[in-house]
């Protein structure tokens, strides 16, 4: 049975699900030490000066000599390896927490990185050098949560995020990132004004405080907001006559935010979901919007579709996730129909969604797009 090694909290080694005793504070730090650069040789003064926090006292090596010796003992089946210069313990670096959360995040994963953290890290262990790493993580650990909203707004959870946001903005008054969350929550909970007197009560802050203006995505942010929102009836004309469809468009008539349409070509979809769309209009009272996405970026299309919305070119931030967050906030209290058509596959889409059940999205597609009826609830047609 494998070893798990745990930073992220209270430092502690578990053998599946026992906890393993490694010993006092100081082989534990010992330990850490050689955790945090995992198969890499870790010089024995380096060592030294972590654990004992500055010139060791004189008997500092024999000590150290002995603590690494129980650690052995400990971890039966863990090498710690004697190199030149030092010592390397070798393990997989997905056995480290600490290490796991770091690959977490890179891959674009941080709800399952910050699941890992326990409590403060390190906790129990002294010196400058745990110190620093503490803020470091500090720094990642918050970065991660940003992140963790920013897919969480993005999937449409503005009104389960207000009490979080609040109590972080209440701590972190000045932060622009999560003022631009708090205001993307709002405006997604139907609050635009609350978010935009967010915004003022930042602004002033950052007067007052600091001589400083918001960043230019937090003032484009407050501008879209504050835009006086329009109605767009981005769409084709209607097919001259739809035969024989009656228990297709009976299907569309049902509820439900997301409706896929699939069939092999020349089937009549793209019809089928036009005629329906200009028959059922009057039902989204904030506008109508179609997008063609055979072989498309979706970041494209997320673009378009903004500009649709009124939004100006000058007014549209330039990285991808910003655009795709404003888009949504766009749609955030609106009620309209979109029409996706000729999707090639579910990852096409997803990006397109609005985020919010009161927008109604028809997605015409040859594939069968299951990922969209599994993971997101659409009901399927099929030609």
């Amino acid at each position: 049975m494998t070893y798990s090694f745990h930073l992220l909290g209270k430092p502690e080694v578990r053998r599946g699900t026992a906890v393993v005793e490694v010993g006092h504070a100081r082989r534990l730090s010992v330990l850490a030490v050689l955790l945090v650069d995992v198969n890499q040789v870790v010089g024995i003064d380096k060592l030294l000066t972590r654990v004992w926090d500055g010139p060791p006292p004189r008997q500092a090596k024999a000590a150290l000599y002995s603590y690494l010796s129980r650690l052995r003992t400990a971890l039966d089946g863990t090498p710690i390896v004697r190199r030149s210069g030092g010592y390397v313990l070798e393990a997989d670096p997905q056995t480290v927490d600490l290490h796991r959360f770091r690959a977490l995040l890179g891959q674009g994963h941080p709800d399952e990185a910050l699941a890992l953290v326990r409590g403060e890290p390190f906790e129990g262990l002294h010196g400058e050098w745990f110190t620093s790493l503490r803020d470091t993580l500090a720094g990642e650990v918050a970065a991660a949560e940003l992140d963790h909203v920013d897919a969480r707004l993005a999937a449409g959870e503005h009104e389960s995020l207000l009490p979080e946001l609040t109590a972080r903005t209440t701590g972190r008054p000045l932060d622009e990132r999560l003022a631009g969350q708090l205001m993307r929550a709002l405006a997604g909970a139907g609050r635009r004004s609350d978010a935009l007197a967010h915004y003022a009560r930042l602004r002033h802050r950052l007067a007052d405080g600091l001589g400083l203006d918001p960043g230019p995505a937090l003032r484009d942010l407050a501008a879209s907001l504050d835009r006086p929102q329009w109605n767009p009836r981005f769409f084709p004309a209607p097919p001259k006559e739809i035969i024989g469809r009656e228990r297709e468009l009976a299907a569309l008539d049902l509820d439900g935010p997301i409706v896929t349409i699939t069939g092999p070509a020349a089937t009549g979809k793209t019809g089928l979901a036009l005629h329906w769309a200009h028959e059922h209009a009057a039902d989204y009272p904030d506008g109508l919007l179609f997008a063609d996405l055979s072989g498309r970026d979706p970041a494209a299309v997320v673009r378009e579709l903004i500009t649709a919305l009124g939004t100006a070119p000058d007014g549209i931030p330039p990285e991808p996730h910003a655009q795709t967050a404003l888009y949504r906030t766009l749609l955030a209290d609106r009620r309209m129909l979109i029409v996706l058509d000729n999707a090639a596959d579910t990852a096409q889409v997803v990006p397109l969604l609005p985020g919010t059940p009161r927008c109604r999205v028809v997605v015409t597609s040859r594939a069968r797009l299951p990922g969209l009826v599994t993971a997101h609830g659409a009901r399927p047609i099929v030609l």
